[in-house]
């Protein structure tokens, strides 16, 4: 089957939708399908094609910025052209700007348009950033009525956000793609020794320094749990400076530059050495703030590593905690109520320890691939799919197996 996938960041950017859509390519293309992924060229000495771990890679120039946002260039069109008409599904992953001009190319080449729906989507104040979500808006709705199915993580999620709940009879709910974070055989002191880090308990975040993460919460919340645990130490894990259209990391530097915080950022960390992380903490914290969160794959990460978890409470973000009783669940933006829920796993976290299999069983990434094949031989019109919520035929083209 040939499948072209589309998302304005792909890797090098590191974001749990760039992982996501990694994953997913990569394993569909293990199973011999042909995997395309079209994407921006966001950094200029990115090759305009590559081949990256058996899927094709072809970055559109950009044509202009606005905050997050990403303009492809003009000359873009007739590429995403070509690209659609080779291909026997289109999967667009959402927030997608593009996504008004690839799913008129796929409607008028006959290609049957597949959506995840990844997150909702909040800007910054100010009348551009408003401008450019109401238009991502337009655009994701656009793409969702003309696709033969919408995919989310979770139900909850599904049910929880209006742009679904209002088509919910295309909707399916399918567990993301999760791989397991390989083990680099170093000790928890060579770990600490590598980042700096002293003191414990150690709290874990990992993501980018973005406002929706609600890092200034976790803080807040840092100080309380010292009340308790004076020498706890926290691990900001990601990227904090190259983050577009945020400021987070500049305010955060003087905190970050403080030694007596407690606090230490590691930048950007490798995948082939995030189990690292995980090794040297006692629990991962997940405080984001808002629907731009939708399930927070990296609590799955720790969970296998055996790490559990405080998330907020937003749908799908609630989730993991709830299905692998591996964590508790906090208020959003509340900063008294994460440091009581997170000193509630540091007093038993016993409580909270389940088996790695288990986990690995009720996340497993052979499911996910299989639901996903299923879904595209529905919108191809070969065959109904399976799953929570109904899929939809009446493709038609003839993939390549």
């Amino acid at each position: 089957m040939k499948i072209l996938m589309a998302l304005d960041y792909y890797r090098p950017n590191v974001s749990g939708l760039t992982l996501y859509v990694q994953h997913l390519a990569e394993g569909l293309a293990a199973r011999g399908h042909e995997v395309s992924v079209l994407t921006h060229r966001h950094v200029a000495d990115l090759p305009e094609e590559s081949r990256e771990n058996g899927v094709r890679v072809v970055r559109a120039p950009v044509g202009g910025r606005l905050g997050k946002a990403l303009i492809a260039h003009p000359t873009a069109i007739p590429r995403a052209a070509a690209e659609i008409d080779r291909a026997d599904v289109l999967h667009l992953h959402s927030p997608l700007v593009r996504a008004v001009g690839l799913s008129t190319l796929a409607a008028t080449l006959r290609v049957p348009i597949v959506v995840t729906y990844h997150c909702d989507l909040q800007t910054p104040s100010g009348l551009i950033h408003r401008l450019v979500e109401t238009y991502a808006r337009v655009s994701q709705n656009f793409a969702l009525d003309r696709a033969k199915s919408a995919v989310t993580y979770t139900e909850d999620y599904a049910r929880n956000t209006r742009a679904l709940s209002d088509r919910i009879d295309k909707v399916r709910w399918i567990l993301p793609p999760v791989t397991e974070p390989p083990d680099t055989g170093r000790t928890e002191a060579q770990v600490r020794e590598l980042y700096g880090v002293r003191g414990g308990p150690v709290l874990l975040f990992l993501g980018r320094f973005a406002e929706e993460k609600g890092l200034f919460f976790l803080l807040e919340a840092l100080t309380r749990v010292r009340e308790v645990h004076p020498a706890a130490a926290l691990v900001l894990a990601g990227e904090n400076k190259l983050v577009p259209g945020e400021t987070v990391g500049e305010r955060l530097a003087p905190l970050l530059a403080d030694p007596g915080s407690g606090v230490v950022a590691t930048g950007i960390v490798h995948p082939d050495a995030i189990a690292d992380l995980f090794t040297m903490s006692d629990l991962l914290v997940l405080p984001s703030i808002n629907a731009t969160e939708s399930f927070g794959l990296v609590q799955i990460e720790a969970m296998l590593r055996g790490v559990p978890v405080v998330a907020s409470d937003l749908p799908g973000v609630r989730q993991p905690t709830r299905m692998t009783g591996m964590g508790e669940v906090a208020p959003i933006g509340d900063s008294a109520g994460l440091a009581r829920q997170i000193l509630k796993v540091l007093a038993s976290p016993e409580r909270y320890l389940r088996p790695r299999a288990e986990i690995r069983a009720m996340f497993s990434l052979e499911k996910t691939l299989s639901d996903y094949e299923s879904l595209y031989r529905s919108a191809l019109g070969l065959g109904a799919a399976h799953g929570d919520a109904q899929g939809e035929g009446g493709g038609t083209r003839t993939p390549v197996e």
